[in-house]
């Protein structure tokens, strides 16, 4: 059997460090549908901070957004979290989407900000990858149901990070 695939002209686009359009307009309408669980993670892309967002509706559908983010933002999305919708609203239609920002390792920053905040820990069973590491599995809840997730691999820093937060 011979199949011919068409082939399309690559277009390459200028890369665009702004928050994704449809990422916010997702978010706020998920939101209006009420989800019954949201996670939170950070992540790096191309040394860019972002964050990837879980909606999960009564329905059992889950709904998984994905973009780069700036401060206001990531601000807006944890005021969300705690049903406070008014500033991921003034986000979408004033807030400043550009990203500047840039981190390497932008899940270890987020979390040494969590572990100094008032927010609930719990940290549940790490996680052991296939080639043996270790890595923390740590949450910390916004509201009922609405966590945001970190999985670090674990390291001196982590431990020290972990013993200040226990000693508190």
């Amino acid at each position: 059997m011979n199949i011919k695939f068409l082939t399309q002209v690559t277009v390459v686009e200028e890369k665009s460090n702004t928050v994704d359009t449809v990422f916010v307009n997702r978010f706020i309408n998920g939101m209006m549908r009420i989800p019954t669980e949201i996670r939170l993670r950070f992540k790096t892309i191309n040394n860019t901070p972002a964050v990837t967002v879980t909606l999960t509706y009564k329905s059992r559908i889950r709904e998984t957004l994905t973009t780069i983010a700036n401060g206001e933002l990531i601000s807006a999305i944890i005021a969300a979290m705690g049903s406070q919708l008014k500033p991921i609203q003034e986000f979408q239609t004033n807030g400043n989407h550009a990203v500047e920002d840039t981190s390497e390792n932008f899940e270890l920053e987020m979390f040494e900000a969590f572990i100094r905040s008032q927010h609930q820990l719990k940290l549940e069973d790490d996680f052991i990858s296939p080639y043996g590491d270790r890595f923390l599995h740590a949450i910390f809840t916004i509201g009922f149901h609405h966590d945001v997730h970190f999985y670090l691999k674990r390291n001196e820093h982590i431990e020290e990070l972990l013993n200040e937060a226990l000693k508190a």
